[in-house]
């Protein structure tokens, strides 16, 4: 993120007119990313040496992320995300789990709305930066040595901030940090419209 926030600081004292956004109420983007994701697996836990316990198993995976975005105001977007991961061995005696989530965001664009309202040119039309929410569930599965395997549901609720680094016209890189779907995640980008 702060190799992100470098290549953005020149663009932030410009004072030349403003021509164009990054993020309007008509946008449509996708975003492939690769991160670290922290989902809660919910139901049974079945430690070998502890015996099955009640309550919510909480692994930090690798992901492979999937978003997409849809303007529906001038700095506000709501989209989904979804993904594939999982992780080698954790706690209660697991040899690891996989996690298929699937969720909801919404966004607020506020870089843009900062440079409407300056009237100077931040840049804008290739920098783009947000925060967020997102909530979502999916399918987690377990597994383990010495008990059978688990197929558990998953949730996971949180806020997230994120930029998009726009070096072609449809075409970027993105990063996000935050809880809930994503711990961190960079990616590229692609502009649909």
């Amino acid at each position: 993120m702060k190799y992100l926030i470098a290549l953005a600081i020149p663009f932030l004292f410009s004072t030349q007119n403003v021509t164009a956004q990054a993020w309007t109420k008509d946008t449509k983007v996708i975003s492939l990313g690769l991160g670290a994701a922290n989902y809660y697996h919910l139901g049974t836990t079945r430690a070998p040496l502890f015996g099955p316990t009640r309550g919510f198993y909480s692994p930090i995976t690798g992901q492979l992320s999937v978003e997409g975005e849809f303007g529906v105001h001038q700095y506000v977007g709501v989209g989904f995300s979804t993904g594939f991961g999982g992780a080698a061995g954790s706690l209660f005696g697991s040899k690891g789990s996989i996690n298929v989530p699937f969720g909801a965001l919404a966004n607020f664009h506020f870089y843009q709305l900062i440079e409407d309202k300056m009237g100077k040119n931040l840049h804008a039309d290739v920098l783009d930066i947000f925060v967020g929410v997102n909530i979502g569930t999916g399918i987690g599965v377990i597994f383990y040595d010495n008990v059978s395997d688990q197929v558990v549901p998953l949730a996971f609720g949180g806020v997230h901030a994120g930029a998009r680094w726009y070096f072609a016209d449809k075409i970027g890189l993105t990063g996000q940090f935050g809880f809930g779907k994503s711990l961190i995640d960079l990616g590229l980008v692609f502009k649909l419209n």
